[in-house]
């Protein structure tokens, strides 16, 4: 069964607060509870509309912010947001953190961050390039820079959507030149914590988010088309560590979850990657080789790569050099199993383990039924007919994966509500190459949970632990040690992919 643990670190001048403005008084037949208040950092940032400039202090509930230009939070100065606020960012507007911002979103009152006035469209099929979750490739705003000098990002519960497009100003910001590319989340602090929990990230033009270093949380979210022609989703870089767990990732460009050392001078960057669920992932991608489609690890990064589901992506868990000579991953510091690798097309099953172009991938797992009972070509890699040949395989590890083809789906790990066989454009490439997925955000049809029966239920494994290295959860600081009131950190499951059958994971 998976295990959730909880950081509470509240100040003991926090406690008292809440202590102090808590109680109950009786009236007649009536009774009357007087709630807690909002915690509350600094002044109150006054809503409607907000001009650019530099800003302290607090978004407060129930209200709407019009963002207009570059919103600045200075160095040692806090934005926290309290639950139910909607933040709207005009076009070509931008959050730069130089300090620290919090949004404490809750499941009953979400917060939003993202473009006024844009409607989504979710339909599978739909075409890319009239999309608003893309806006022709130029997006809508900018999204949330952090500096070398933020020391905390830390969002729950909150919508991040319609972000994109290359600025035409410089930024006060490291790496904000003129020509900067917009993602999402943009964090650069190696001595940094960010933190994002059951939120939600949908449209942007390329990576979903940018870390060059820093201390990283990613779990229970969903990352919703992601990249344009080409971006990754969770992109990790420059000695960055962490977890990324419990997400759910559909419809992205290119690889959903990443682990890269390039740019790093000092620590390996060292990800944990489990119990994610991958849905039709890598079609925009414009390069068909070598690039992944779900899962990277590359260029000395390290980690693991546990019970993930992936499903109808266009390639398997890319483990290897790629293009340009791209240096290995430190694989005797990777460790990876009980993966579970779906396709419904055998054109898809053939591209887990295509070597024909010299791609210089790995392959890690095992296709079931074989290559020949698929009739896939020579150049597919069959571990039944060549266990010695280029599978990657550390000792004690290899991943265990299913596929089915065609004829009823063989090895459906079937999902409560998501058609499968899906038969998207005969699933040929270059059709399926522009396809944007269904939404699985609030009101859609489908649901990834697994119903019972699953071969997916109880197939993974629960021998490690998450890495959950925020330095703030044990930091004396009233503010950070708010930040983490509740934040809820996710172990494990043995049931594969982001929706363990317990009811616990990732909650959309």
């Amino acid at each position: 069964m998976k295990k959730i643990s909880t950081i509470l670190a509240v100040s003991a001048l926090v406690v008292g607060l809440l202590s102090s403005c808590k109680k109950s008084t009786s009236s007649g037949n009536e009774t009357v509870h007087l709630s807690t208040p909002p915690y509350q950092v600094g002044q109150v940032i006054q809503p409607g509309n907000v001009a650019a400039g530099n800003y302290q202090g607090t978004m407060t509930s129930g209200n709407v912010y019009k963002i207009n230009g570059a919103f600045v939070i200075p160095r040692h100065d806090t934005v926290l947001i309290q639950p139910g606020v909607n933040v709207c960012m005009q076009p070509g507007s931008i959050i730069i953190v130089q300090g620290v911002l919090i949004s404490l979103g809750t499941q009953a009152n979400p917060n939003y961050i993202e473009a006024c006035d844009v409607t989504p469209i979710d339909q599978i099929g739909n075409n890319p390039a009239t999309d608003p979750a893309w806006n022709g490739g130029n997006g809508q705003w900018y999204g949330i820079a952090c500096d070398t000098s933020c020391t905390l990002l830390d969002i729950q519960w909150t919508h991040i959507s319609y972000v994109g497009g290359t600025t035409a100003v410089t930024y006060p910001f490291n790496n904000g030149a003129s020509g900067y590319t917009g993602w999402p989340i943009y964090f650069q602090n190696p001595n940094g914590d960010c933190i994002l929990t059951d939120s939600w990230i949908y449209g942007c033009n390329d990576d979903a988010t940018r870390f060059a270093g820093g201390r990283i949380y990613f779990a229970r979210n969903t990352l919703e088309k992601s990249g344009y022609t080409g971006g990754d989703g969770f992109n990790a870089k420059n000695g960055t560590q962490g977890d990324m767990a419990f997400n759910l990732c559909i419809g992205n460009a290119t690889n959903s979850t990443k682990c890269s050392n390039k740019g790093s001078g000092g620590p390996e960057c060292n990800i944990n990657m489990y119990n994610n669920t991958y849905i039709d992932c890598g079609y925009r991608q414009a390069q068909y080789i070598p690039r992944g489609s779900d899962i990277d690890f590359e260029q000395q990064g390290r980690g693991t790569c546990y019970n993930n589901l992936i499903v109808n992506c266009r390639t398997g868990i890319r483990i290897g050099n790629g293009e340009n000579a791209i240096p290995w991953p430190d694989t005797s510091n990777l460790f990876y199993s009980n993966n579970y690798i779906y396709a419904d097309s055998t054109h898809e099953v053939a591209q887990f383990f295509d070597y024909a172009a010299g791609s210089g991938l790995k392959g890690i797992a095992y296709v079931i039924p074989t290559a020949a009972q698929l009739n896939l070509p020579a150049d597919f890699y069959d571990p039944t007919s060549n266990p010695g040949g280029d599978i990657l395989r550390l000792p004690g590890n290899d991943s265990i994966a299913l596929a089915g083809a065609g004829n009823g789906g063989i090895n459906n790990p079937m999902f409560k509500n998501f058609p499968l066989p899906e038969h998207v454009a005969g699933h040929d490439l270059s059709a399926i190459a522009s396809v944007a997925t269904g939404n699985a955000d609030v009101g859609s049809p489908y649901d990834f949970h697994l119903q019972t029966g699953s071969p997916a239920i109880g197939k993974g494994t629960t021998n490690f632990s998450a890495f959950v290295n925020i330095s703030h959860k044990v930091t004396s600081d009233p503010v950070y040690s708010n930040a983490h009131f509740g934040f809820i950190v996710s172990q494990p499951s043995a049931d594969l992919g982001c929706y363990p059958t317990n009811g616990s994971g990732n909650q959309h």
